[in-house]
């Protein structure tokens, strides 16, 4: 599985295209997680990528197959309906779909931002603010996460 770690300014050009950084796709495992991408909408309506055969592991472990319908499949067809298959050309560019631009927070500067097992896509002057404003409090939640990371090691599990 790719641990997507870091943050990286991007355009997107005229033509719906996104390059993704050498420094983010070195970060996956081609024989593991595929070479294309997943691109879904997330729940704050930014565009997420995940690797490709991640994404069909993550989905096959959570939906339960059955002939008929269950509510809890249904409450999250969304997230198969509205993903696309985007495959990076030569140069690191996947070409974002007219649909998921429109259905997700995009604008023409983004930040491409590695969160453990995707990438997420934040328009750019919408991250520095979402930065800036978690900033006075960043020191307090790091130790909390350290502080539960301490008892779940010592507990034998791990980051809850």
């Amino acid at each position: 599985m790719a641990l997507f770690i870091g943050e990286f300014e991007q355009v997107i050009d005229s033509k719906h295209r996104l390059a993704i950084s050498a420094a983010l796709r070195e970060q996956i495992n081609p024989a593991e997680d595929g070479e294309s991408f997943i691109l879904i909408v997330g729940p704050d309506r930014h565009l997420w990528l995940y690797p490709h055969q991640y994404y069909r592991r993550l989905v096959a472990s959570t939906v339960r197959r059955s002939a008929l319908p269950d509510r809890r499949t249904r409450k999250i067809h969304l997230l198969t309906a509205m993903a696309r298959e985007v495959k990076p050309d030569s140069q690191g560019r996947i070409v974002l779909p007219e649909k998921s631009m429109q259905r997700g927070l995009i604008s023409e500067r983004v930040t491409l931002v590695g969160i453990f097992d995707h990438i997420e896509v934040w328009p750019t002057d919408e991250w520095e603010k979402h930065v800036e404003q978690a900033l006075p409090t960043y020191g307090d939640e790091l130790y909390e996460v350290s502080d539960s990371m301490n008892v779940n090691v010592e507990g034998g599990g791990g980051i809850v």
